[in-house]
């Protein structure tokens, strides 16, 4: 990496969270690239804002048309009020007109810086950003030509976005796993509910059957008890009318 400005107290890293609420960890931001001084070098898995003592200081988000309104809103907000310095937003496909912006904060709020032909130059890096067919490279302002990174900055860097790469596949992958896993659950659960539903269907009608049943029988028990007292009472009926007969 190339000492930026004399200085050597630097980390620049990206594709990683950066969190900046030690209470609540869906609090944070996911910087594509971004560059802190005065911090010790060197690769970090996640970016805590009460760890390192402050937010990066250059952050850079690579756009397009699904991330372009949260990148020139919320981010563009939030990381000023996190204390950064430099903010750019560029688009390699160019669908942004212009592709590329630039801002600097003061007290927070953001600045824009000018852009030229595709090119801008950072305050703070004390370098020019400049468009390259897709790319944007860092100018080095002693020979005015992009910089070059050595085969072992080329390899680290391959190393480390094909691990970034894999690590969001594998998110993407969990976070698929765990949909279905939720889905199926829901599934489930809708599934013991209508069983639970019809259960009690089922119960509710066999008594309401059990019950008709059981009015049948009371009301069959109910006619024939009727029946025997008729019958009962026309025989006394026929006996007394036996006697007086005999009587005559």
């Amino acid at each position: 990496l190339m000492e930026i400005q004399g200085r050597t107290d630097f980390a620049v890293g990206g594709n990683q969270f950066l969190y900046y609420n030690e209470r609540n960890g869906n609090d944070h931001l996911s910087p594509d690239v971004y560059v802190a001084l005065g911090v010790p070098p060197g690769l970090r898995a996640t970016w805590k804002t009460w760890i390192e003592g402050k937010c990066p200081d250059l952050v850079m988000e690579i756009t397009s048309g699904s991330t372009q309104d949260e990148d020139l809103g919320t981010k563009l907000r939030r990381y000023g009020e996190l204390g950064a310095r430099e903010y750019y937003i560029y688009d390699p496909l160019h669908a942004l007109n212009p592709p590329l912006r630039a801002y600097r904060y003061e007290g927070g709020r953001p600045v824009s810086l000018p852009v030229a032909r595709g090119r801008v130059r950072s305050p703070l890096l004390g370098a020019e950003l400049r468009i390259v067919g897709m790319y944007l490279r860092v100018v080095d302002p002693r020979t005015g030509e992009p910089m070059l990174m050595t085969t072992e900055e080329r390899r680290a860097r391959i190393a480390a976005e094909l691990d970034a790469a894999a690590e969001r596949h594998a998110r993407r992958d969990a976070a698929a796993r765990a949909d279905e896993e939720a889905e199926a659950r829901r599934g489930a659960e809708v599934r013991a509910r209508e069983a639970e539903a019809s259960a009690r269907e089922e119960t509710a009608a066999r008594q309401a059957a059990e019950a008709r049943v059981g009015a049948e029988i009371a009301a069959r028990r109910a006619a024939e008890e009727q029946a025997r007292q008729t019958a009962l009472a026309l025989q006394e009926a026929l006996a007394r009318l036996a006697r007086l007969s005999e009587g005559g």
